[in-house]
């Protein structure tokens, strides 16, 4: 791979022609001013108001690679295919929309030089503001921080994990395999690759100058369903067995209290319903990576797991049922409850126990 840049910066791009001109501007008299050799890999979704066009128009003037897909594919696949032809020793990424100012690149390259591999463009260190965030954006923009730090350990020391504005040493996602869902590629680089040293760099995040934004309902529940697929498994194991938990219980109701059944025959019947509810959630989420056999042998060997949650399960729901005349649907809570984590180690160690061929 050719890699006679300094800087690869990525620029992913969809309805961005007033912007994306005057940014280009921006970055070459910023770089060339501060003497570090770059190029500009402008993503292109297809942008109906010529985006793309106005890019070309300016190659004959800056260092510029322009890539454009079929349709509009996601920003934080915009930047994968970006470094995929990216040619320099580091990678930034940033927003088209003059919200990240390019006068913050050479710091952040320093900042590299100096022995960060990861940089983060951050609103929330001493010298940064949000000024450019509407009041929900900025509600919104803390709040997925915080579920961020929440599920994902590994982004507890950098304060703008929503940021779109950074720059990595290569070595940092060499041969590491990101699949982000929706628009922010930093997280998966947060999580999984291989630093050792993650620093901030104060930015004044500017208001939009053209266009508007593109966050929506679609791309908050993207990240709340990407922070997920980043998050631990047992995190996934426990949102898979609450909702099994609901199924169980409501079996149980409708069989007890609406068709009258024994209890321990609606105990049965239920525990079966929500074991199969379970494992086609496990397969399709919870371990999706994990798969080394055939689907029938993997349910046979989850029955299996779940034996000693079936034993718990109806022996204490029955006895503070019938014993002790505990309510039905409490009683087969606790049952539930007490097999839990025997459950979650078997199904893991056990059912899913080896990584897929890749």
């Amino acid at each position: 791979m050719d890699r006679d840049v300094d800087v690869s910066i990525i620029i992913p791009t969809y309805n961005e022609r007033e912007n994306v001109t005057k940014l280009i501007r921006s970055i070459h008299e910023v770089m060339t001013g501060s003497r570090i050799s770059y190029e500009v890999i402008v993503v292109d979704d297809n942008s109906p108001d010529g985006t793309a066009e106005a890019v070309k128009a300016l190659s004959d003037q800056f260092n510029i690679k322009l890539i454009v897909r079929p349709g509009k594919l996601g920003l934080a696949s915009a930047v994968l295919d970006g470094i995929k032809v990216a040619g320099g020793r580091f990678i930034a990424v940033m927003d088209a929309d003059l919200q990240h100012p390019p006068e913050a690149l050479p710091g952040m390259i320093r900042s590299l030089l100096s022995g960060c591999d990861v940089v983060v463009g951050s609103r929330y260190v001493r010298g940064g503001s949000s000024h450019g965030l509407s009041p929900m954006r900025r509600v919104v923009s803390r709040g997925a921080d915080l579920i961020a730090k929440i599920l994902l350990p590994r982004t507890r020391s950098i304060k703008d994990t929503m940021s779109g504005y950074f720059a990595l040493k290569r070595e940092v996602i060499d041969s590491v395999e990101l699949n982000p869902r929706g628009f922010k590629i930093l997280l998966e680089i947060l999580v999984k690759g291989r630093y050792s040293k993650a620093c901030e760099y104060p930015i004044e995040f500017r208001a939009r100058a053209w266009g508007k934004s593109k966050l929506g309902a679609s791309e908050i529940l993207n990240y709340i369903i990407h922070v997920l697929n980043l998050a631990h498994d047992i995190i996934r194991f426990t949102i898979v067995g609450g909702l099994g938990t609901l199924v169980n219980l409501a079996t149980v109701a409708l069989l007890g209290y609406v068709l009258g059944l024994e209890h321990w025959v609606s105990v049965l019947i239920a525990f079966e319903t929500s074991t199969i509810f379970n494992f086609v959630l496990h397969e399709v989420w919870t371990f999706k990576s994990r798969f080394s056999d055939g689907v029938i042998k993997r349910l046979i060997e989850f029955h299996g797991a779940v034996i000693p949650h079936f034993i718990s399960q109806v022996v204490l729901s029955n006895t503070l049922y019938y014993r002790y005349s505990i309510e039905r649907v409490i009683s087969q809570l606790a049952g539930v409850v007490l097999g839990f984590i025997l459950n979650y180690i078997l199904s893991k160690y056990v059912v899913w126990r080896k990584r897929k061929a890749i």
